[in-house]
């Protein structure tokens, strides 16, 4: 008897599972996507100080490791747009097109704070502006690494205002950033992005050494 209740409740709690998921997947696919965003910009970011700064060709001969970063790139880019495109379909919580694509169109947050400040109400705006950047960023890279260095090199400076608006897009918009471990592994990631950013502008000799 008490198997056959177990039974009943397990199966109880495997079909209230399932009706969740039939609802909410596109939630899930947005989390996931934005997760392997953030993780793909990480690593962009590494690749990129790395180098500018020499180190990883100690590991990855400079082709190799031009094809990684061009690789990275393109898959950040497909992320960012699965990630927007899934709040399309979504019904937990749905956005339309003007709020996916238009700066200031969506006041949404997760209504938390960082150091006090609430600019939850322009969070999704910083998503938004980031996107924007990673396409110039990345097709300038595409169309003229060859042929434009100059240009291209001064457009790569948009990766430091990325990653600030990433950063923030995700502390204020995160639903798995709202507080608690991952919300602090996130800031201290950020931090350890930033002084690494720190030395590759020394080391590219933008900051003049005292």
């Amino acid at each position: 008897m008490i198997h056959l209740e177990l039974g009943l409740i397990g199966a109880s709690t495997v079909r209230v599972i399932a009706q969740r998921v039939s609802v909410s997947w596109p939630w899930y696919v947005i989390r996931a996507s934005g997760f392997v965003a953030a993780a793909l910009l990480v690593l962009l970011a590494i690749s990129g100080i790395g180098q500018v700064t020499g180190l990883i060709y100690r590991f990855i001969e400079p082709i190799k490791m031009w094809t990684i970063h061009k690789a990275i790139a393109i898959g950040l880019v497909i992320s960012i747009a699965v990630h927007g495109g899934f709040l399309l379909v979504d019904h937990y919580l749905p956005f339309s097109l003007t709020q996916i694509l238009v700066p200031f169109a969506s006041r949404y947050s997760n209504g938390t704070k960082l150091l006090g400040i609430p600019l939850g109400g322009i969070a999704v705006t910083m998503g938004i502006l980031a996107t924007y950047l990673i396409v110039i960023i990345v097709l300038s890279s595409l169309r003229w690494i060859d042929t434009k260095k100059t240009i291209w090199r001064k457009t790569h400076y948009l990766s430091y205002v990325v990653f600030i608006l990433v950063f923030l897009h995700a502390l204020y918009t995160g639903s798995d950033l709202k507080y608690g471990l991952f919300r602090f592994g996130w800031i201290f990631l950020g931090l350890l992005i930033l002084g690494a950013i720190l030395i590759r502008r020394r080391r590219s000799g933008t900051i003049n050494k005292t």
